[in-house]
C-alpha cells in the first residue's frame, strides 16, 4: 500500500500555530434553526447565513452541517456555538456558505434525529438558495460518528466528509453504502479520549470493501510528523496526527482541507477522485486528478508560502 508523507500536508497541518487566530464564534453570527413540530422543539438548531445573502439572495450557495462533540450536549441551542468552530465558521465566511449547527441531548446516532436534521437542510434548500450539490459534513468527537451515521443514511445527499477524532458509527454502517463517496478523516495518535484505531478501524473496513490492502500505520503515542494516507481510485483520505483528542482547531484551521472539500460540487462523485492537489513546498498551486484530467486547482493559503517546516520536529 502506498501511503505519502507530503511537504505540504505538514504544512498544512502546521498553519494554526503560525497563522492569525479567527474571531470567536458568537450566536450573533447565527439565526435560530431549530426544527420544531406542534411547538415542540424536536431539533434544537442554529443557522449561519453568508452575508452576500443579502445582495444576492437568489445565488445558490453551499452549506457545511456541523455535528459537535458531548461536551456540547444539551437543549439551550448555545452550547454548540464555541471556540471549537471558530475555525470553522472564518472557513464559512469566507467561502460565503452557510453552516448549520444542530445540537442533540442524546447523540447523534437516532437515524430520527439525523433526519430531523435532513429536514432542516431540505429547508435551506428550498428557503435560503443552498446549493442541493454542495452539502457538506463534518463533525468531531461524538459529532464525528455522527458524520459517519449521517453519510451512512444519506449517502447521496453529501458532497464530502470531514469526521475528526470520531466515535464508532452504528452497527449499521455500511461501508458499501459510502465506499463511493468523498472523505477525509482526521485522528490523532495520543487519542486517550477515543482510540486512534476507532478512526483506522473505520478506515480500513473502507479499504476491504474496496478490495485495497491495508496500509501499516504509525505507532500510537509515537512523536514524528503527521501521517498522510492516500486510497486512490478511492476519494478517501486519512491524516494520522501527531496530537491527542483535541485537534480540531488545527483541521478547521487548515485551508487545503477546504479546497478539496469545495472542490465537489456534484453528488454523487465518481468513485475515482483522486485528490493529487498536494504539491511543493511553498508553491500556491496544488493539483487534483478527476478521471485522468488534471486541472489546476489554486490553494487560497498565503500562510503556506515560504514556511520552512522541520519535518522531523
Amino acid at each position: 500500500m502506498r501511503f505519502y508523507l507530503t511537504l505540504t500536508t505538514a504544512l498544512a497541518l502546521t498553519i494554526l500555530a503560525l497563522s492569525q487566530v479567527a474571531p470567536a464564534a458568537s450566536v450573533n453570527d447565527f439565526t435560530d434553526y431549530s426544527f420544531v413540530e406542534n411547538n415542540v422543539t424536536l431539533l434544537p438548531g442554529r443557522l449561519h447565513v453568508p452575508a452576500g445573502v443579502a445582495a444576492e439572495p437568489n445565488t445558490l450557495r453551499p452549506l457545511i452541517l456541523f455535528l459537535h462533540g458531548a461536551g456540547e450536549s444539551g437543549t439551550n441551542n448555545l452550547a454548540q456555538i464555541n471556540g471549537n468552530i471558530d475555525n470553522l465558521l472564518a472557513a464559512a465566511k469566507a467561502r460565503d456558505a452557510f453552516l448549520y449547527a444542530p445540537q442533540t441531548n442524546s447523540g447523534w446516532t437516532s437515524s430520527t434525529l439525523l433526519s430531523h436534521a435532513m429536514t432542516m437542510i431540505d429547508r435551506a434548500i428550498a428557503d435560503q438558495h443552498v446549493d442541493p450539490n454542495r452539502i457538506y459534513l463534518t463533525g468531531l468527537s461524538m459529532g464525528g460518528g455522527g458524520a459517519w451515521n449521517f453519510m451512512n443514511q444519506f449517502p447521496d445527499r453529501v458532497a464530502a466528509t470531514v469526521p475528526i477524532a470520531a466515535v464508532s458509527p452504528t452497527a449499521s454502517f455500511s461501508p458499501a453504502k459510502v465506499i463511493d463517496e468523498p472523505i477525509w478523516a482526521f485522528h490523532g495518535r495520543f487519542d486517550t479520549t477515543v482510540s486512534t484505531n476507532v478512526t483506522r478501524s473505520v478506515i480500513n473496513s473502507l479499504l476491504t470493501e474496496a478490495g485495497q490492502p491495508i496500509p501499516t500505520y504509525p505507532p500510537l503515542n509515537t512523536f514524528g510528523p503527521h501521517v498522510q494516507f492516500d486510497f486512490p481510485p478511492l476519494d478517501l483520505h486519512y491524516t494520522d496526527m501527531r496530537g491527542s483528542h483535541g485537534i480540531w482547531p488545527e483541521v478547521y484551521n487548515t485551508p487545503a482541507l477546504y479546497d478539496w472539500m469545495f472542490a465537489h460540487g456534484a453528488v454523487p462523485e465518481p468513485c475515482n477522485f483522486v485528490l493529487l492537489f498536494l504539491g511543493l513546498a511553498g508553491s500556491t498551486l496544488g493539483r487534483f486528478r478527476i478521471g485522468g484530467h488534471t486541472p489546476q486547482l489554486q490553494l487560497r493559503s498565503s500562510v503556506v508560502q515560504n514556511l520552512n517546516v522541520n519535518l522531523q520536529r
